[in-house]
């Protein structure tokens, strides 16, 4: 995946550090996320459900906690879940769409998704999803932070296409409200722009 032209919600630093291996595996969210993991399980064992592996990156971050993860990744690319089954083969590796869930209710302690909503057509049918198969928490990333006015853009690149969404804050944290018992959120610098951290507590 090729990324798009510079626009106002995609900066040419962004599109260097989004795609490249290395931008991926240093993004500070990888560090918040972890602290809070450690934090909350540290010495203990959670399920977790990662949606949007690229890489596998969050699995590898996750190999040097203190608490044990039994992990399942989903992805809708065969090559990212190939590559992943082979470099990572002790983690589950799913060829799935997030707004389609084939997990019962209630499977994962922790469903986590990292930088993926933004790329929907809209986040609304996956948030539910998400929500549906999680126990205890759902913990959600977005680098394009929430803001009025909301814009859907679909982006055209060589290898097809791309959406860079901004939803409205307002119709996006209160369909994390009701769907939650508590929300937190935190704000996260990375590359001269934020990134927003929602941990939702069922």
């Amino acid at each position: 995946m090729n990324p798009p032209p510079t626009t106002s919600l995609w900066t040419t630093t962004d599109s260097v550090n989004y795609m490249r291996e290395s931008g991926r595996a240093e993004h500070p969210s990888h560090e918040t996320v972890l602290a809070w993991l450690e934090q909350e399980f540290s010495g203990g064992e959670i399920s977790m459900l990662d949606c949007g592996v690229m890489s596998g990156v969050t699995f590898d971050k996750l190999r040097s906690a203190s608490f044990r993860t039994e992990y399942t990744g989903i992805d809708i690319s065969p090559a990212i879940i190939e590559h992943c089954r082979s470099m990572y083969p002790d983690a589950v590796w799913d060829l799935m769409s997030v707004n389609d869930l084939t997990y019962p209710r209630d499977s994962f302690d922790v469903v986590y998704a990292r930088h993926l909503l933004e790329h929907l057509p809209h986040y609304e049918a996956a948030v539910r999803e998400l929500f549906r198969v999680a126990r205890r928490y759902v913990v959600l990333c977005l680098w394009i932070l929430p803001a009025d006015p909301e814009v859907l853009m679909r982006r055209e690149t060589g290898d097809g296409y791309i959406w860079l969404n901004r939803y409205s804050p307002e119709r996006f944290e209160a369909l994390l409200a009701d769907l939650s018992q508590d929300v937190r959120t935190s704000d996260i610098s990375c590359h001269e722009r934020r990134n927003r951290l929602y941990v939702c507590r069922l």
